[in-house]
C-alpha cells in the first residue's frame, strides 16, 4: 500500500521520524528559554545528533518515501501555491515541496547553532563577539521559522482537511481531522 492512498490508516511517517522531531522540537522550545549553561549545550549538541540521524535515515536506511528527501524544483513550489490558491492537493508522500524547504533551513540552522555555540567555546574565539552574535542571528531565525512552520501546519491541516500533527504523532495518514 503507498503512502499516497486514501486508506485511513497508510503509514506515512515512521516512529523513527517521529522521534526525532518531537526531540528535537522539545530540545529546541526549552532551548529557547534557557540561554546557556551545561543542559543549553548538551540540548544543542544532542540536536545537531538528531538531525544527523535524520539525514542518515532520510539517504540510507529508510525504505518509507516521506522519510526520503527531495529538492523541491521552483516548478513545484509554484505548483504547489497554486494548490493553496485552488485548494485542490495532490498527495505528497511527507512534506510538500515548501515543508521540505523549511525542513532543510530547521535542520541547517541547527547545525549553525551547535558549530557558532561551540566556536564561542573554544580557545581560539573566547572573547569575540562575532560567534555569540551569529548565535543569536540564527536562533532568531530558528525562531521565526519554528512559529512559521506551526502556521503553516495549522493552515494545511485546515485546508487538506486532515490533522497533520496527529498524523506525527500517529505515524499513520488520515483524511479526517478528528
Amino acid at each position: 500500500m503507498s503512502i499516497c492512498d486514501k486508506s485511513p490508516q497508510a503509514v506515512i511517517w515512521t516512529a523513527f521520524v517521529r522521534i526525532t522531531h518531537w526531540l528535537i522540537a522539545t530540545f529546541v522550545l526549552i532551548n529557547f528559554f534557557y540561554e546557556s549553561g551545561f543542559w543549553h549545550r548538551f540540548m544543542g549538541y544532542f540536536c545537531l545528533v538528531l538531525v544527523l540521524a535524520r539525514i542518515s535515515y532520510g539517504l540510507w536506511l529508510s525504505k518509507v518515501a516521506s522519510s526520503q528527501f527531495y529538492m523541491p524544483t521552483i516548478a513545484g513550489i509554484k505548483h504547489h501555491i497554486h494548490e493553496i490558491r485552488t485548494q485542490i492537493f495532490a498527495p505528497h508522500p511527507g512534506h510538500n515541496p515548501l515543508g521540505q524547504l523549511a525542513v532543510y533551513l530547521i535542520w541547517a540552522l541547527i547545525a549553525a547553532l551547535a558549530v557558532t555555540g561551540w566556536l564561542s567555546r573554544t580557545d581560539a574565539y573566547w572573547g569575540e563577539d562575532w560567534p555569540v552574535d551569529l548565535h543569536l542571528i540564527c536562533s532568531n531565525f530558528l525562531q521565526g521559522l519554528v512559529i512559521l512552520h506551526i502556521a503553516a501546519v495549522v493552515l494545511m491541516s485546515k485546508l487538506q482537511k486532515r490533522n497533520i500533527v496527529k498524523q506525527m504523532i500517529s505515524g499513520k495518514s488520515s483524511d479526517t481531522t478528528g
